[in-house]
C-alpha cells in the first residue's frame, strides 16, 4: 500500500526560517500563495508529522452565514462551530472546539504530476473544497469563492510545529436558520456541531482554552475585533495595506 503524502514547504524557504506566530493578514495573497506553492513538495505524511524543519500547508476555512454588511441583521448571522471528537484523526486536538475546517493537501489536489503547473490559488482552493466536501453536508449548487484572510502559525504546540494554516472564509448567502437547515456534519464520528449564533460562540469564548490554538487566533483577530460595532467583513489589515509581507 502506497504511503499517504502531504504537501509541505521547508521552514527555511519562507520568512528566512523565522516564521511569525499567531494570525497575520497577507497583503498580497497572489504572490504569497505562488511562493508557498512553488517552494513546496509532496512527502510521506508519517515523516512530515515528525519533521519540524517542514511545514505542512493546511487550508483552514471559517464558514459564515447571514449578511455581514452594516445593513445586515445581526440575528441572522452565524458561524460554523464544531467540536472534534475522540475518533478524529488528530489525537492532539480531541475535544477542542474550532471555527476552522480543512486539512492536508494531497497529490490528488494537483491536476498534474508537476506541483508548480497549476495556478497557485486554484491549487490550494481545490484542496480546501475537497476537505470541506469530505467533512460537511453542504447546500446544493456552487459554493461561494473562498476568501484568503491570512496566515496562522503556532510553534508553541506539538501540532503547530509541523503545520501552518492558510486561513480562508466562505460566506453563505443565507440567514442563520436557513444555514442550519441546509448544512450538516458528514463525518459525524469525528466532529459535532453546526452553524451557531455569535452569542453562543461568545459564551464558549469565556474560556478560550476550549478552542484549538488556530481558532483562538482567528476568533481574536476576526470575530472579537469586529464586535465593536463594525461589520465582521469590514476592511481587514490586508485590505487597508497593513499586515504580513511575503
Amino acid at each position: 500500500m502506497a504511503k499517504e503524502q502531504v504537501f509541505v514547504v521547508d521552514r527555511a524557504a519562507m520568512f528566512d526560517g523565522d516564521w511569525p506566530q499567531g494570525f497575520h493578514p497577507i497583503p498580497d495573497p497572489g504572490s504569497f500563495l505562488q511562493q508557498a506553492h512553488q517552494r513546496g513538495r509532496f512527502v510521506d505524511r508519517d515523516e512530515a508529522e515528525r519533521t519540524p524543519a517542514w511545514k505542512q500547508w493546511i487550508p483552514y476555512c471559517m464558514l459564515r452565514c447571514g449578511d455581514w454588511s452594516e445593513r445586515g441583521a445581526p440575528e441572522e448571522r452565524g458561524v460554523l462551530l464544531v467540536q472534534r471528537t475522540k475518533k478524529g484523526g488528530e489525537a492532539r486536538l480531541h475535544g477542542s472546539w474550532t471555527v476552522g475546517l480543512g486539512g492536508h493537501i494531497e497529490p490528488c489536489d494537483a491536476p498534474t504530476s508537476d506541483p508548480t503547473a497549476p495556478d497557485a490559488g486554484s491549487f490550494f482552493r481545490a484542496a480546501l473544497a475537497r476537505e470541506l466536501d469530505e467533512e460537511l453536508l453542504l447546500p446544493p449548487g456552487p459554493m461561494p469563492e473562498p476568501r484568503l484572510l491570512g496566515l496562522i502559525n503556532d510553534d508553541g504546540t506539538e501540532v503547530g510545529q509541523v503545520h501552518a494554516g492558510l486561513a480562508y472564509c466562505v460566506d453563505l448567502p443565507m440567514p442563520l436558520a436557513a444555514a442550519r437547515a441546509a448544512t450538516g456534519i458528514r463525518e459525524v464520528s469525528k466532529m459535532r456541531g453546526g452553524f451557531t449564533h455569535l452569542a453562543d460562540l461568545s459564551d464558549l469564548w469565556h474560556t478560550p482554552a476550549q478552542f484549538e490554538s488556530w481558532s483562538q487566533f482567528l476568533i481574536q483577530a476576526v470575530v472579537v475585533g469586529a464586535k465593536g460595532g463594525r461589520s465582521w467583513c469590514g476592511p481587514t489589515a490586508a485590505e487597508d495595506g497593513s499586515g504580513l509581507g511575503s
